[in-house]
């Protein structure tokens, strides 16, 4: 009996010890091929030059665009009292189509996203297109720009940024702190070539990336982001933290096994046991949770598996892609919109109705809408889980913005277990998934808090000074 008991023991601990070898380990270092071709057809010799672009929509695609919206709706009215719940309400999509078709005038738009620099620079076969925010030059610039990566997610592009970057290349009040900004669309978005291969995910696209900063003249920044733009932030700093400065997010979630571990077992212990306890609604009741990712998260299981299969009738259709993107910002704005007759869209909304078709335009004349719902196949396939860097942990200085109505939060001791020196970790009183689109000031004052929390020292080079904005 006695030896029967020690060999179960035995074997017990042999089991736990392979489950904890196995699940919370720290993985290797997955190795990326560093000169991958994206483009058509065979590698050939890269054009490293940075050309200015501009923005400009033929006028043949601006009269197709208005031909296919006067095209009589064909829309099914809506349930009663169903508000947002079936997804965009009919009556309010007919009524910002209307809005569309009469009052929306993309060369105004035009104009002024061309206000900015475009830049366009190939990088592993891509042609990736990138503003360039530079700060003026004035007496209060205390300190020399300090480079910022700064990257947007799905359904977005770079006009979620428009209001923000006014914010970051001035200084702020008690400041003299301004940024350079580099915010490119990510391959397949907007006016960033899409990938003739397979294969193009988050780890690719931050080494795209880090080619494009160091192209710049920028081998160490910070980089901000949310949504996708949170993606790619973060493996840049698990894959080229040597590079980061610091890294900011708006979207977050626990990653590592112990954190989604310590989520479910927090459902279960005592209040206040494994987070503090105002951080506890975020994530509990867990099944009710559960069951609101569950239900808008439908379009994520499509755009993982079948892309093209959707992408063909948005594609087609400039009102069914409104219909679709619109819904989006709604939601993800505000989880209460959906009880809303107008999705919240057309009364209050933190995001004005011409931003909104902007980034709807800009889908839409770029014919992206397909290629931008593959990135989702591309971080969900198989392959993907073999080069998985959930586990490896990041010491990058980072800065945690937890937007009270952004879709997916974490409390900070579960992000821990991921990003090892949390500088910042905030609660903003207003904003949801579209940070910089609906809070820009409460983003920026945010990031800028973060980079002056972040350790810093002086140091000699060249005769000059010069702030080192980083631990290392």
């Amino acid at each position: 009996m006695a030896f029967g008991f020690l060999l179960a023991s035995v074997l017990a601990a042999v089991v736990v010890a392979y489950i904890l070898t196995k699940f919370f380990r720290e993985p290797e270092m997955p190795s990326l091929p560093q000169n991958p071709w994206w483009g058509e057809g065979e590698p050939q010799a890269e054009d490293t030059a940075i050309r200015p672009f501009t923005i400009n929509i033929p006028d043949e695609d601006l009269e197709d665009l208005r031909l296919r919206l006067a095209l009589p709706l064909r829309l099914t009215p809506p349930l009663e009292g169903a508000n947002f719940t079936y997804g965009t309400n009919s009556d309010t999509l007919k009524h910002i189509v209307e809005y569309w078709r009469k009052e929306y005038h993309w060369k105004e738009r035009e104009a002024k996203m061309n206000e900015l620099q475009h830049f366009k620079t190939q990088i592993e076969g891509l042609d990736i297109h990138f503003v360039h925010a530079r700060p003026q030059q004035t007496p209060s610039n205390v300190h020399e720009p300090i480079p910022l990566l700064l990257i947007h997610g799905w359904p977005g592009s770079f006009v979620e940024f428009l209001g923000i970057l006014p914010l970051l290349t001035s200084p702020g009040e008690g400041s003299g702190r301004v940024f350079e900004v580099i915010c490119p669309s990510l391959p397949g978005y907007g006016f960033s070539q899409a990938a003739a291969k397979p294969g193009l995910g988050l780890q690719e696209t931050a080494q795209i990336f880090l080619k494009l900063m160091k192209r710049l003249g920028h081998s160490r920044f910070y980089v901000q982001g949310g949504d996708w733009g949170a993606g790619v932030a973060t493996q840049l700093a698990t894959l080229y933290p040597q590079h980061l400065r610091g890294v900011h997010l708006n979207m977050f979630r626990p990653q590592t096994t112990m954190g989604k571990v310590r989520q479910v077992l927090g459902a279960f212990l005592p209040s206040g046991t494994l987070m503090a306890k105002e951080e506890e609604g975020m994530l509990y009741p867990l099944l009710e949770h559960a069951k609101w990712l569950l239900r808008e998260s439908g379009y994520f299981h499509i755009q993982a598996t079948k892309p093209d299969t959707l992408g063909a009738a948005l594609a087609q259709s400039p009102v069914g892609l409104a219909s679709y993107l619109l819904e989006k910002f709604s939601t993800w704005t505000n989880g209460a919109n959906v009880n809303k007759p107008d999705g919240g869209l057309l009364k209050g909304f933190p995001i004005a109705l011409d931003a909104l078709l902007d980034d709807i335009c800009i889908y839409w004349f770029t014919n992206s809408i397909t290629s931008s719902m593959r990135y989702y196949a591309e971080n969900m396939s198989r392959e993907r889980a073999a080069i998985d860097t959930s586990n490896i942990p990041s010491k990058v200085p980072a800065g945690l913005a937890a937007f009270p109505e952004e879709v997916l939060l974490a409390p900070r001791s579960l992000m821990a277990h991921k990003f090892h020196d949390i500088v910042t970790y905030t609660r903003p009183s207003a904003g949801g998934h579209f940070a910089a689109m609906e809070q820009p000031g409460i983003l920026a004052r945010d990031f800028r808090a973060f980079v002056e929390a972040v350790p810093f020292k002086q140091a000699e080079q060249g005769g000059g000074v010069y702030l080192d904005y980083s631990p290392y």
